[in-house]
């Protein structure tokens, strides 16, 4: 299996609320991974997610990622992804994200 593309992931890491200017700071913390991508296929989605929704791809990654984070975009596209759930896999690290609408 290649890995072959890149995964960013992201995380927000707010650091407070900015009594001077009444708003609250946030910093984008980034870090990228190699993955292996697909789009789940309509029987998986219905087997997996009890129905079908747009944009869900598998990612497929060598180990786990055991840092948190909020969302993911896949090769520097501007879609953003969330997690929905994991599979289990031989080998490495398989997880289903699907689009965030919001």
């Amino acid at each position: 299996m290649r890995y072959d593309t890149k995964i960013t992931f992201y995380k927000d890491n707010g650091t407070g609320y900015d009594p001077r200017t009444s708003k609250h700071i946030h910093k984008l913390i980034s870090w990228y991974k190699w993955a292996n991508v697909t789009d789940l296929s309509t029987k998986k989605q219905v087997e997996l997610l009890g129905g079908i929704k747009q944009g869900t791809k598998t990612v497929r990654l060598s180990s786990k990622i055991n840092e948190k984070w909020d969302y993911l975009t896949i090769a520097d596209d501007p879609t953003h992804y969330r997690f929905n759930s994991s599979v289990k896999v031989l080998k490495g690290f398989a997880m289903i994200v699907g689009q965030d609408n919001g």
